[in-house]
């Protein structure tokens, strides 16, 4: 669990940096558009890093004398722990969603979009003008279709595929739920904030 805490300042320190670094890039401050994308992360992570070391004082006075109810508590901890970082997932891609909509209508690069822009249609215009190629294409599929199973049925993903990030594997299968490991929404948001900040620079060359 301690890891887990660990992992979100690890996070908050990212996304200060990437706050900083695209603000220098465009040469604005650090809250303007579409540096303060990082700043709204970074308040993201901050408050999950207070809900989650609730829940870790929680975790460490559990008292072990009944094994039974002990691991029923740890059990359930879990599954606030991991709620908690879904809630924080959701809301990053929610914010990056937001940013990148408002970006392709600023760059002519983009072109037109026909009907309401979503993230997936945006990641396609982005390989269809060379910013990624078919495989990076693929793993923002990857996160889309996690968030939208999250948002909309209950984690159960409608597919069966294997998504291989650089540190991670996403495994889903179709009518199941996702098997959550602890510290496995944290990889996923490191991925996504790092590639977020990626294509904002690439994305208003």
């Amino acid at each position: 669990m301690q890891n887990v805490v660990i992992q979100y300042w690890e996070l908050g320190e990212i996304s200060k940096a990437y706050a900083n670094e695209v603000a220098q890039f465009f040469s604005i401050a650090a809250h303007e558009h579409p540096a303060g994308f990082f700043n709204t992360v970074f308040d993201n992570i901050l408050l999950t890093i207070e809900l989650l070391n609730h829940y870790e004082r929680l975790w460490s006075n559990i008292q072990p004398t009944l094994s039974e109810d002990a691991e029923k508590a740890k059990e359930e901890n879990a599954q606030r722990v991991i709620f908690i970082q879904k809630m924080s997932f959701i809301e990053i891609m929610s914010s990056f969603e937001f940013v990148s909509k408002r970006i392709v209508q600023e760059k002519s690069k983009f072109g037109r979009f026909s009907g309401n822009i979503y993230l997936s249609k945006i990641m396609s215009k982005t390989r269809d003008i060379g910013l990624i190629d078919d495989t990076k294409l693929n793993l923002w599929d990857g996160v889309i279709r996690l968030r939208d199973s999250l948002i909309h049925n209950n984690g159960i993903s409608e597919e069966t595929a294997s998504y291989r990030y650089p540190d991670f594997i996403l495994q889903v299968t179709d009518g199941k739920m996702i098997k959550w490991k602890l510290n496995l929404f944290g990889l996923i948001i490191k991925w996504l904030i790092n590639e977020s900040k990626d294509w904002i620079i690439d994305a208003n060359k």
